[in-house]
């Protein structure tokens, strides 16, 4: 007889990107490994993006429970001088000049929302959760964040019910590389700190994505474990690793890109090198910070460049294998060596090349080595950049073809391996 979780995630389709993906996917392979899985989520959440094509990898069996939320991003929106409650996903780190309501709103929300500005969404939650909880026999519970305050519905309800409680981080909270770009007060952080402390010491499991993660909590956390994340297998079941001809070469990059992560030394490559190259091309799919659109025209590149917002998940996954060379960039921020992004995972299991750049120690690059991908570059390498730019091309110029990994060094993150481990934890609660 299966065990029950219930799993809090403020991320749940139609939302889109990538963290949605970690509990989409962890709910699809549970019961695989005799865990029911209960979902707690929003209705009609603030997103930054939506993504109808993954409601339909909801198991209809899967039983969904969505909540009311209060959430403020309407009214702030407003000071931005936006429409709706969607959110910018590429500001942080931004040069573009702001306006005073523009300044006045993110003061306001770095400093009144302690965690977040979605911790209006714990109340109804917890009141969903109680209905379950005192009418059948629930095993555990996993809140997962960001957002952050969905821990603070595992807090309350483990001094009610005494559940055993996972608390699962995808990113850093205190510790997390936009806030270093807020205009937090001293009181802020002290508090947001204090609630971090709380959590770590009182779930029974945190569970990280990344072995840094694990070296910043496990002096505070009760017991801390790294569940990677990772990719879905039955999503690259198309792919084919046979070597095709192909006219022009395409450098590309899927997913948002700030201005911490402006590529100044690799615009610089690729320009010097287009008027021998006339195929190369650089495309980007998803959001584009001004400040990284700016540089690239400098460089001279607007003549091979293409912008495209936005695509589900399955289009994202056929555009990473098509490409002839995947870009991949860490942002460059203070203790950038525990970003580990969940688009690594779905990159190499493409097994389309990749140019990679961020710290050469960081928990990515371990990653990369271990599965024999080119090594990481350093932001201000332009030797190393030119050099695996260079050695690409000249494949390409030779065989018309690009190059494709054949090995399977990447299986060990598919989902339903990391889902195993999530359940053996589960199991020892």
């Amino acid at each position: 007889m299966s065990k029950k979780v219930i799993i809090f995630t403020y991320y749940w389709p139609p939302a889109g990107g990538v963290a949605v993906q970690r509990f989409l996917k962890f709910s699809k392979f549970l019961p695989e490994f005799g865990w029911e899985p209960i979902i707690i989520t929003v209705d009609n959440g603030s997103y930054p993006y939506l993504d109808e094509s993954l409601v339909k990898e909801i198991s209809p069996s899967l039983r969904v429970y969505r909540t009311k939320t209060f959430e403020p991003f309407e009214f702030y929106n407003l000071l931005r001088g936006k429409k709706g409650k969607s959110l910018p996903v590429v500001s942080v780190g931004s040069h573009n000049k702001k306006s005073f309501f523009q300044t006045v709103s993110e003061y306001v929300r770095a400093n009144f929302f302690i965690p977040d500005a979605r911790k209006g969404w714990v109340s109804y939650a917890v009141k969903q959760a109680e209905e379950i909880l005192k009418n059948e026999k629930v095993d555990a519970i996993i809140t997962t964040g960001p957002p952050h305050s969905a821990h603070l519905i595992g807090l309350q309800l483990k001094e009610k019910f005494n559940v055993k409680w996972l608390a699962d981080f995808r990113d850093p909270w205190t510790g997390i590389f936009y806030n270093n770009f807020l205009p937090r007060t001293e009181s802020t952080k002290q508090k947001d700190k204090a609630l971090e402390t709380k959590v770590l010491q009182t779930a029974d499991l945190v569970t990280v994505i990344s072995p840094g993660m694990k070296k910043e909590f496990e002096s505070r956390a009760k017991k801390i474990e790294v569940v990677s994340n990772g990719y879905d297998e039955e999503d690259f079941q198309t792919i084919d690793n046979r070597q095709q001809t192909i006219d022009k070469f395409t450098i590309r990059y899927v997913g948002n890109l700030m201005a911490s992560q402006n590529l100044e030394n690799l615009w610089r490559a690729v320009s010097s090198l287009v008027t021998r190259h006339s195929s190369l091309r650089l495309e980007f799919i998803g959001r584009v910070d001004d400040a990284v659109k700016k540089s690239i025209s400098e460089n001279g590149l607007d003549s091979i460049v293409s912008y495209l917002d936005f695509v589900d998940h399955r289009k994202a996954i056929q555009l990473m294998q098509e490409a002839s060379m995947l870009l991949f960039a860490i942002p460059d921020v203070k203790d950038n060596e525990v970003i580990l992004t969940g688009k690594l995972f779905e990159y190499l299991a493409s097994t389309t090349e990749m140019i990679s750049f961020g710290p050469v120690h960081g928990n990515a690059a371990e990653i990369l080595n271990a599965t024999g991908r080119k090594k990481m570059i350093t932001y201000n390498d332009a030797d190393e950049t030119q050099k695996q730019l260079v050695s690409t091309l000249s494949y390409f110029e030779q065989t018309r073809t690009v190059f494709k990994y054949s090995d399977n060094k990447h299986q060990v993150y598919s989902r339903r391996n990391q889902t195993s481990i999530l359940a053996r934890h589960l199991d020892a609660l």
